[in-house]
């Protein structure tokens, strides 16, 4: 049997979507003191990535009330910068911060 492959279109840099982490600075303070990171929406997509879960169990968190706030823009699910951080920070951690045994 004959095969044909298709050749591999490249998508320009301005087409690429940005990492998530970047995009929305998760993991910086705002530097400047500004409260602008409430007024950042992101997707349920985006979340889920960041998060590394999937977006079932994303919705799941929802239904069941468990995980970040999240607003409602007529069908779509938006989650405010602010809202996702302060859920993470309120997220139960693990471990002292020292290395076992020495």
């Amino acid at each position: 049997m004959l095969s044909i492959a298709s050749p591999k279109v490249q998508r320009p840099a301005s087409a690429r979507s940005p990492r998530v982490d970047a995009k929305i600075g998760l993991s910086s303070d705002l530097e400047d003191g500004s409260n602008s990171a409430g007024l950042i929406l992101v997707t349920e997509s985006e979340v889920s990535r960041l998060l590394q879960v999937s977006l079932a169990r994303l919705r799941k968190w929802r239904v069941e009330k468990r995980g970040p706030r999240f607003i409602k823009i007529g069908s779509m699910v938006r989650y405010r910068l602010a809202d996702l951080q302060q859920w993470l920070s309120s997220q139960p951690t693990g471990g002292d911060g020292t290395l076992a045994g020495g």
